[in-house]
Parts: C-alpha cells; structure tokens; sequence
C-alpha cells in the first residue's frame, strides 16, 4: 500500500526533512502540500516533486488521492488542522509539540480514534538508531538498575523578526516546548514514565513573553530520578555538550551525542566494570525521518502498530505543563499516566 502524503504547512522543517524522507521511504510518495503563499507553495512542490499546490489546509484535505498528512504548521494550529484531517478520513502525522495544551491534545486524540484513523507525533528520536540500541541496553540490564538521566538540548536562541517561537499565543511556549518536548519523550522512552515534576522556568536574559531557560527534575515511575535542561540562552559552541544524554546505573553508565543527529550519527559509549564499549555511529547512518514514515506505513496497511501514537505526545505535553505548574507554585507536581 502506498500513502499519498499532503504536507500542511509547507515550510522550513519540511524542506529539510519530511520531504526529504517521504521521497527516501519506500512505499510514500507526496501528492501535494499548502502554503498560504500559493507562490511559495508552488515552489516547495517543484523542488520537492509534489503534483499539486493549495493554498489552504480544507483544499488540500478534499485532494482525494491524499490519505495522510503531515501537519508542520506552527503549534497554535494542529489542534484544528489534525481534527479536520480526520474529519476527512486523512490519516495523521503531526510535528511536536503535538499541540499548545494537553485539552487540544485529547480533541486530536478523540477526532482521529471517532474517525478511524491514525494519529502519529513526530518525535523522530525514537527512531534514532543509536537511541534504539540505548533502549536495548537499558532493557538488558546492561548498566544494572537505571537510577538516574540528564538530557540537555539547548542552545542561544533570542526573539528574531518574523520567527513565531517567542509568541506565546502561537508556540505555548519557550524552549521547554521547543526543545524539553524532544528530551520528555525520549526519557519516557527509554526510562519509563514520569511520575511527579519539579521545575524552574524563567525568563532569564531575553525580553520575551516566553521563558528561555527551564531546568525539570522529574522522579520516574521506576523510582529513578531525571533532569532536562533546555535553554535558549546558552552559546552552543560545543554541540555534544549542549545537545546530549547520560544515564546511571547500579552498574555502569550510557553517555550518547547528539539527540538531534538526522542521520543516527554520534557517539554511544557504556562503560562498565568490564570496561567501555563503544557504539558510536559514523556520518550517513539511518535516517530516523525515514524509519518513522515507514513504520507509520505499515501501521496504515494494518501490518504494524502506530509507531508514536497520539497517547504519547499527550504525555509528554502533561509533563511540560506540570512543569510550568511547578515553577508557578514552587511545588512539586504528582503525574497520572497516561495523564486524565
């Protein structure tokens, strides 16, 4: 079975990376895109070898040779946009945050389950394949009883003309929605679920109506303790200081870099009593936008599971906003998963 894909917003992250994937995965072609620029659109669809332009996400979504979307518009407009895809019985692939609030979540969850399809987050780490080994490692014991983790994905990113990420009407938040969103989901991936929050959120260097710098301390179902850091206020001039992971057991420990890598490339040492292993990834590894789009396939064709269901992104965004809630009443946060 092929999926015919309509990309719903046709603009940077789409450029660089789902069009790319859509026309490496096997199985995937893309039908069409929207842009409010028609111009522009017309363009992306040139470059990327789409057949059609539209200039609104309600005339792409009547293209009846689209049966799934990629949802890449800005966070203020994927609630609206994966409940009309499914109204129109569009299957969904929607980029993170998966929505502003865990309400707008629920709403995309209930619109895509009342219409019989699929509801996929784009939280591409998982499919990263030094991630993936992490996973295994941890599962086997490797380093004991996991018992503590750090993600920090940050860098220096101050308000700019004409970028969306400062406006809180628009992406809910700062860089805890931007960035913390990555490192929340894959710590639930590879260490479980979080079971309460403490966290400091501020507005520390930047005159932004958003935070730019937030520090997250969450005690995990399994009773370890983990740390997220995402800043917009630190120079990233060392990439796999500012974009990385460890995790601590009773036995030893994992350190990966970086989380981002588009290509599964990085480092991944364990280090044991045994000594270290090394399973680093050279350049030109697995592309994880690929693997997704084609597990998200098989799941269309009934073959696989969804591979990031909607469930997750909902998690994930319960966690920010305990966070948010934490750094407002100084308190500590207790969590329900999956969150009511």
């Amino acid at each position: 079975m092929t999926v015919y894909w309509g990309i719903v917003g046709a603009g940077k992250i789409a450029e660089s990376q789902m069009a790319p994937a859509i026309a490496a995965a096997t199985g995937h072609e893309l039908a069409a895109v929207s842009r409010r620029d028609l111009d522009a659109a017309q363009r992306f669809a040139e470059r990327h070898g789409a057949r059609r332009a539209y200039d609104s996400v309600e005339a792409l979504l009547d293209d009846d040779e689209i049966n799934a979307v990629y949802v890449a518009t800005p966070p203020h407009l994927h609630a609206r946009e994966t409940v009309l895809a499914a109204e129109a019985g569009k299957h969904v692939l929607c980029e993170k945050p998966m929505a502003k609030t865990t309400a707008e979540a629920r709403e995309m969850i209930e619109a895509c389950r009342a219409n019989g399809v699929l509801l996929a987050v784009c939280h591409y780490q998982r499919f990263n394949a030094r991630h993936q080994r992490i996973k295994r490692l941890v599962e086997e014991g490797a380093i004991g009883q996991v018992t503590a983790a750090r993600i920090n994905f940050s860098d220096r990113f101050p308000p700019q003309p004409g970028v969306w990420h400062h406006r809180p009407e628009i992406s809910g938040g700062g860089p805890l929605m931007d960035l913390g969103i990555h490192c929340i989901d894959l710590l639930r991936y590879l260490c479980g679920p979080a079971a309460s929050v403490v966290a400091v959120v501020e507005t520390l260097v930047d005159d932004s109506p958003v935070d730019d710098t937030a520090t997250v301390l969450m005690r995990l179902d399994s009773g370890a303790q983990a740390v997220v850091t995402s800043h917009w206020t630190t120079a990233n001039h060392e990439p796999e200081r500012t974009n990385g992971l460890e995790i601590w057991g009773t036995e030893g420990s994992i350190v990966a870099a970086p989380i981002s890598a588009k290509d599964s490339a990085g480092t991944l040492r364990v280090l044991t009593a045994e000594g270290m292993q090394d399973y680093s990834i050279e350049p030109g590894g697995s592309r994880p936008h690929v693997r997704l789009l084609e597990a998200f396939g098989e799941a269309v064709a009934g073959k696989g599971t969804n591979p990031i269901p909607g469930e997750e992104g909902l998690a994930g965004l319960a966690v920010v906003e305990a966070a948010y809630e934490s750094a407002r009443s100084g308190h500590s946060i207790a969590l329900q998963d999956p969150p009511n």
